[in-house]
């Protein structure tokens, strides 16, 4: 899978991260988790004060934030500021009520969408997010434009707080996923669209494996395809 790069949107919750992160394993690619980056970025405005709602504050605050990404071939992205690994510090629900504030700011998303393309400019990766491949890489190899209802996304997101001993309502989660929902629609600097030749996938009655497994071979066949143009072009087939 050598210079493949698989791009995977949807909205919050319909298993991006996880089905992204076993799409790369499976594929022997790099697994790139953005919304970890707007996370860590958030994280680094509210440790320092930063009024949230004040553009040009949190502008300044992420110029400064020393975010590293170790994007993995197995597991979970590992996540820094600095030298203090904040992979499961940015997972917490303050974040997660404050990441729009700081998703929206242009210069913000100018900044992660350079760091994201240096990324994929070292190798193969599976990236996920929601602009990866309307804006990020828009000559994905694979864009796959994965959802699910918003009632299944609500249960998941609470079975993973609780399971970080986070105690939250169904109906408090399913408040602000559709919120969410919302705002990212509205957003005019990345919000989440599909793309026009993104595949679409509904995971909302799928266990992570098969809808990674889908994936892998949406992959496989697009790879396969494109050896057999190569070789017809070239006379060799």
């Amino acid at each position: 899978m050598s210079g493949q790069i698989i791009a995977i949107d949807g909205p919050s919750g319909a298993g991006k991260s996880t089905i992204t992160r076993l799409v790369a394993e499976r594929l022997g690619l790099r697994f790139l988790d953005t919304g970890a980056m707007y996370r860590a970025v958030t994280l680094h405005c509210m440790r320092a004060g930063v009024k949230l709602d004040d553009v040009r504050a949190v502008a300044s605050a992420a110029a400064t934030a020393a975010l590293r990404c170790e994007p993995s071939l197995k597991g979970p992205m590992r996540v820094f500021l600095g030298a203090e690994e904040v992979t499961e510090k940015i997972r917490t629900v303050e974040v997660t009520r404050n990441i729009h504030y700081v998703a929206d700011v242009r210069e913000v998303r100018e900044l992660m969408v350079k760091m994201q393309r240096e990324i994929g400019e070292q190798g193969a990766l599976a990236t996920e997010g929601r602009d990866q491949g309307t804006v990020v890489f828009p000559n994905a190899s694979l864009k796959v434009y994965m959802f699910a209802s918003a009632e299944v996304r609500a249960k998941r997101r609470q079975a993973e707080l609780n399971g970080r001993g986070q105690q939250v309502l169904l109906d408090e989660v399913l408040r602000e996923i559709n919120q969410r929902d919302m705002l990212d629609k509205s957003r005019e600097i990345g919000g989440l669209r599909k793309a026009a030749d993104a595949v679409e996938l509904d995971t909302s009655e799928m266990s992570p494996e098969q809808a990674a497994e889908t994936i892998v071979k949406l992959a496989k066949s697009r790879l396969a395809m494109r050896t057999r143009r190569i070789e017809k072009e070239n006379g060799t087939a």
